[in-house]
């Protein structure tokens, strides 16, 4: 097991840097993302200050998404790989000048694709742009003798469309029809029903019926002492509510009584090998020889020392961990 050493930190809360710290002595503030260390000495071991020394809180990464703030000099450029992205990302003058590259002039502009503009509202005479809608509605506006192709036309086979749908008229385009037909009478007999013999025949009697294969019925609720039909899982429960539910290897006499050991004095036994044990309310204090168990523990004079006051000498430690704790 690695050791763990932990600096003191705080997790939630306020920013910024802890209110006193021990010359040298680290601390890390979560909620700002930065590492801060005690400086100077005031003669006590206490640091005179407190400064942020790294974290992505206080310090510009290499990597990853930041926000810089106040005017910055760069030495260098940046990067053709590096092109502005977002809206406080710096924009180089390449960049730049490749965006205007792909913009149309105000003076004459030649589009390209299929450039698009705001429709006019019917009726505008004035040099505003003309859509093709704006020129459609213009042209359904010249009255009900126009026979513009697009228009009656529109799957463009030479036929009028209204004309197509009289092609094939759908049964609810149909008027005047009745909403239902009465059937005609006739009656047959249980030969003439293709099955119905074959299914009867597949039926059980009423009175003492012989089922085969796996007959199923409802489960009577548990208690119940009737005629009613019992079924497996009815069985089951009542079994189970008899030996309350006891493991396989223990629910019978005769493995209830190997489990005891056969001891018709079980419970003597058993209280005759605890008054042998240690009490647990003592908390080892009932121990014939303390000293003895602790050199049977394998444990040296640290067992005995308080917890506010440890000497370690010599030797090594392997697997602790170290807290400084919170600020």
């Amino acid at each position: 097991m690695a050791n763990t050493i932990q600096l003191k930190r705080r997790v939630s809360g306020v920013a910024g840097a802890p209110a006193s710290l021990k010359s040298g002595e680290l601390a890390h503030n979560e909620v700002d993302d930065t590492l801060y260390v005690g400086k100077g000495d005031d003669g006590a071991g206490n640091a005179t200050s407190i400064v942020p020394m790294a974290g992505s809180g206080g310090f510009v990464a290499r990597v990853g998404t930041q926000t810089v703030g106040g005017a910055k000099t760069f030495s260098l450029v940046p990067k053709s790989s590096q092109d502005a992205s977002s809206g406080a990302d710096l924009v180089r003058k390449s960049q730049v000048d490749a965006m205007l590259s792909g913009k149309a002039p105000l003076a004459s502009p030649g589009f390209s694709g299929s450039p698009t503009a705001p429709t006019p509202v019917a009726g505008t005479d004035s040099t505003q742009i003309a859509t093709t809608a704006f020129v459609h509605t213009a042209i359904a506006g010249f009255g009900a003798g126009d026979m513009a192709k697009s228009t009656y036309d529109t799957d463009n086979d030479g036929k009028v469309d209204a004309a197509e749908v009289a092609d094939a008229v759908p049964w609810s385009g149909i008027t005047g029809k009745p909403t239902s037909f009465a059937p005609s009478s006739h009656s047959h007999l249980i030969g003439q029903i293709t099955g119905l013999q074959s299914a009867l025949n597949g039926k059980s009697a009423l009175t003492s019926p012989a089922f085969t294969g796996t007959p199923t019925a409802p489960t009577a609720s548990t208690g119940t002492n009737t005629k009613q039909i019992a079924t497996t899982g009815f069985v089951a429960a009542a079994i189970g509510a008899l030996i309350d539910a006891a493991p396989g290897a223990m629910n019978t006499l005769n493995e209830l009584a190997a489990a005891l050991g056969d001891d018709p004095s079980f419970a003597t036994t058993v209280t005759n090998a605890l008054a042998g044990k240690l009490a647990a309310a003592s908390n080892l204090s009932d121990l014939p020889n303390k000293g003895a168990a602790r050199s049977n523990l394998g444990l040296g004079s640290m067992a005995t020392q308080a917890s506010s006051n440890i000497a370690i000498t010599g030797g090594s430690i392997t697997g602790i961990a170290l807290d400084g704790g919170t600020f």
